[in-house]
């Protein structure tokens, strides 16, 4: 069985420096995901890896400043 763990909203940075991160990557994790749902031709087969690549960095930061996050509490 796979669980996907749910983040409760008391625990997404909303506010301060990490707030303003947390807003700005979820805006481009947003971007991207738009972007990688059009429809791309065979000739676009190299912008579409590159980003899916950027979508795994952005979700890695994501990640990152949860755990941070998680520790400082």
């Amino acid at each position: 069985m796979n669980e996907n763990p749910t983040i409760p909203l008391v625990e997404i940075p909303i506010g301060g420096k990490s707030g303003f991160i947390w807003n700005r990557l979820h805006e481009e994790r947003e971007d991207i995901c738009e972007s990688l749902l059009k429809d791309f031709g065979p000739a676009s087969d190299e912008r579409k890896e590159l980003l899916q690549s950027r979508l795994r960095k952005v979700d890695d930061a994501l990640d990152r400043l949860m755990c941070s996050r998680e520790v400082v509490q």
